[in-house]
């Protein structure tokens, strides 16, 4: 047992004395990072500093109430843009009329329930929308929402530590089809 001991302890001091380094040595091994590459700062909505500013949005001091406002701009525009309609047309479809012995050309729209839409960008270094990725139930409504970000107004960009971010934002859209 005393054997063993003894075995772990001067195995333990080998490996220390190993791996230590000069001051000179550990400056060569240390990476530096160049954070000036715009490509490497993506920063989350959630964590930044400085928020994007929405046009509407310029007169606001406090950043909690610019991000307020930027959210409530991004409501808005949905309630402008989004063509609710297209939920309730999603296709046309010739079906045959028993009645009327004739095809007709009806609308088939969506089965009934909550639906949701997720739209996905960023807000580029100099405040465009870029980047966009939407998810929806059916492909027309991800045109639909691809073409709502499209819409998005042009930004003052948000910063980290006083240099302009691109920034990533999610835009939920939800909606009930009767």
């Amino acid at each position: 047992m005393k054997k063993t001991l003894l075995f772990v302890f001067i195995a333990f001091i080998t490996n220390s004395i190993l791996s230590q380094e000069t001051k000179e040595e550990k400056k060569e091994n240390i990476k530096s990072i160049n954070l000036t590459e715009k490509t490497s700062k993506d920063v989350p909505f959630r964590i930044i500093e400085e928020a994007p500013i929405h046009p509407n949005c310029e007169g606001l001091s406090l950043e909690k109430d610019k991000r307020r406002c930027l959210n409530t701009m991004m409501i808005k525009h949905v309630q402008k843009h989004f063509n609710i309609g297209l939920a309730k047309c999603i296709e046309k479809k010739m079906i045959y009329n028993k009645k009327y012995k004739r095809d007709e050309l009806r609308c088939i729209g969506l089965s009934p329930g909550k639906k949701r839409i997720y739209i996905q960008f960023k807000i580029d270094y100099s405040g465009e929308i870029v980047s966009i990725n939407v998810r929806a139930p059916h492909p027309k409504l991800e045109k639909e929402g691809e073409r709502i970000a499209k819409l998005i107004p042009k930004m003052i960009p948000g910063k980290q530590k006083g240099e302009p971010v691109r920034v990533g934002y999610t835009l939920p859209i939800t909606f009930n089809v009767d």
